[in-house]
């Protein structure tokens, strides 16, 4: 791989980072090239800042001197201090001598990002062998990337039992950061740390002391107590107190290794692995390139995608814009696992037989140094890099087009197969802060405010059944998909909602045969359960509340697969799913649907066959959930998560 060139692209968003592990393995020989590169473009980005000019990729590309600084030996660290230094002065002389030129605020808010990252790295430049804890600490807070201190554990075990110079250990330091943003109450953070505390105790190289596992418990519970002082600060804090019981679980768990996820999956016919020749049907999968397919329409909208920054697949982009005429054109652009392959291909009927990607609560050990917390239904290469909606990259895709007026009725509608690049990746959080205070990406902020305008109206316009609603946003659900009706969360919850009624809908006008999504109950028994639950919820809080939904969930009806029916707990007629195809199977039937009924003009023997195909899975994959439901509950009772 061309460093240069990879890292270039990347600043000029015209490719994606590289992988921290595989750059880690690219520069093992010759960091010292790597690093000069680094500082070379990094410079000259700084040249060109202006008033417009963000230089948040400039502190991504930076971070990749620390994975040089963490795994290569043969290092001249003076020239990276010295050169560390110059680019610090070099940005105090930009300020000083081009006040005049720039906005100041601007050029000041650009240059303080890289500082601080530049503070960060001169702690690295040290003798690589009394800065082990400094460097696990930049691999923790800094890269975030648990793959990478995965990839780093594999090969400085030691790296695990490090201390600070007060003798504390990494571990100890990382509950103290954990409890810390309990206080401050960050999930998002709260699952990466969570995760990476697990990863540790997994380890067989990882040793904690009697005295440091008291010294953690106490810093726990001196939270606890602190969260639940009173019965008025425990309601408030008890969101951060149900984060400080997953820990507390995994704490009492540290001496119990010796698991393997095997002997719980196979009860259930889960497979983990990967066959070697899916692996490699994976490996030569067909990689769209710039310019125009035969029966794809290569699209110009500006599209963002919206997912967890812990996502790996990467499979809806939304874009929106406003028509002459008033209307909203709403773009929802799905990844396509049927461009790559084929239906009747290997790599699609394992995806099939695995129904759907299962997320669970923690990592496990699949093989030797080797980790996940998700068994996919497809290979990480394909599912995450080249199916995946990657900023930047030309990917194929199942465009739904929906015009929509002012009331939320969609006046016209279009299906088409394309190929897309996506323009950004979006947390739910960035979407939210964009939201509250805007952003000087004017195209950026034209389409998040437009897409929060339609799904608004849309939302108005929903029927479905609150009790449902509640128990989805309440319950855990394996496929890692979450119903929520607030901020950036609805945006993408009724952009899914309106393609999977209007697909579904058009296989039903058409008399086409179809995978629908059916949840049907008794209405009298969603009233008397919601009068119940308003009931509760006026005189309990916190975990028995919560528990409340869990325990319905138990004994309430749960959708499933049908050649017809309709949708109650949504409140629509007919239903789909067809937007998580690399996630779940269903998705992918509806996909070989559309091929058949909308990109062609099937005949009687093509309906009758898909009719038999469409029964035969729906009878396999509400086989499967039920498997994969107890599964998972098994998964959790056993890894203790």
């Amino acid at each position: 791989m061309n460093i240069e060139k990879a890292l270039r692209n990347y600043l000029n968003n015209k490719g994606a980072k590289i992988n921290y592990e595989r750059f880690a393995t690219i520069v093992k020989s010759n960091g010292n090239n790597a690093a000069n590169v680094i500082f070379k473009l990094v410079n000259e980005e700084v040249d060109a800042i202006d008033d417009n000019k963000s230089l948040d990729r400039c502190v991504e590309v930076l971070k990749y001197l620390g994975v040089i600084l963490t795994n290569c030996d043969n290092l001249n660290r003076k020239i990276i201090e010295r050169k560390l230094g110059k680019l610090d002065e070099k940005l105090d002389r930009i300020e000083l001598e081009d006040k005049n030129i720039y906005n100041i605020k601007h050029l000041k808010s650009e240059f303080n990002k890289i500082r601080r990252q530049l503070y960060k790295l001169e702690e690295l430049v040290d003798t690589k062998d009394t800065k082990k804890y400094d460097l696990m600490q930049y691999l923790i807070n800094e890269l975030k990337q648990v793959e990478y201190i995965e990839y780093s554990v594999k090969f400085m075990p030691s790296l695990l039992n490090v201390k600070d110079k007060d003798e504390r250990s990494l571990f100890r330091n990382l509950i103290k950061k954990y409890t810390e943003n309990v206080e401050n109450y960050n999930e998002e953070n709260l699952a990466y740390y969570l995760n990476l505390i697990s990863f540790i105790i997994n380890q067989d190289k990882f040793i904690l002391s009697n005295q440091e596992k008291k010294n953690c418990l106490n810093d726990i519970n001196k939270c606890i107590d602190k969260l639940s002082y009173s019965k008025k600060k425990a309601k408030k804090n008890k969101e951060g107190l149900v984060w400080l019981e997953k820990l507390l679980n995994l704490l009492m768990k540290l001496n119990n290794k010796n698991r393997d996820i095997y002997d719980v999956a196979s009860k259930y016919n889960i497979q983990v692995y990967f066959s070697d020749n899916i692996i490699e049907e994976a490996r030569l999968v067909h990689i769209p390139k710039e310019g125009k397919m035969l029966d794809r329409k290569v699209l110009n909208d500006y599209i963002i995608t919206i997912d967890k920054s812990s996502s790996i697949e990467i499979d809806d982009g939304l874009s929106c814009r406003m028509l002459p005429n008033g209307n909203y054109l709403l773009g929802v652009h799905i990844a396509s696992v049927l461009g790559y392959f084929s239906y009747e291909s290997d790599i699609v009927k394992e995806a099939l037989k695995r129904d759907k990607t299962i997320y669970l609560s923690a990592i496990y050990q699949v093989k030797e140094n080797d980790f996940s917390r998700i068994i996919p239904i497809f290979p990480y290469s394909f599912a995450a890099q080249d199916a995946s909606l990657i900023e930047g990259m030309p990917k194929l895709a199942r465009t739904y087009y929906f015009e929509l007026d002012k009331s939320g009725n969609v006046v016209k509608e279009d299906f088409i197969k394309s190929i897309i690049h996506s323009n950004k990746r979006m947390t739910y959080d960035e979407v939210d802060d964009i939201l509250k205070n805007g952003t000087d990406n004017s195209n950026l902020l034209e389409t998040i405010t437009n897409l929060k305008e339609i799904t608004d109206i849309l939302d108005k316009k929903s029927k479905g059944s609150d009790l449902y609603n509640s128990i989805k946003e309440n319950t855990i659900d394996t496929t890692g998909l979450r119903v929520r009706k607030n901020g950036s969360e609805n945006i993408v919850y009724q952009c899914m909602l309106l393609t999977g009624t209007k697909v579904a809908e058009f296989f039903y006008n058409n008399n086409y045969p179809c995978l629908y999504r059916v949840y049907e109950t008794n209405e009298e028994n969603d009233k008397k359960l919601e009068a119940l639950i308003n009931e509760l919820s006026s005189n309990y809080g916190g975990k028995i509340y919560k528990n409340l939904f869990q325990l319905i969930q138990g004994i309430y009806p749960t959708g499933w697969y049908a050649t017809s029916g309709s949708n109650y707990g949504l409140g629509v007629e007919h239903y789909c799913h067809c937007t998580s195809e690399l996630r779940r199977s269903a998705d992918i039937v509806v996909e070989h649907a559309l091929e058949i009924c909308h990109d062609n003009i099937p005949n009687s023997n093509d309906l009758k066959e898909l009719k038999k195909e469409i029964e035969t899975r729906a009878h396999e994959i509400n086989s499967k959930e039920k498997n994969i439901e107890w599964f998972v509950k098994d998964y959790q009772k056993v890894f203790h998560r």
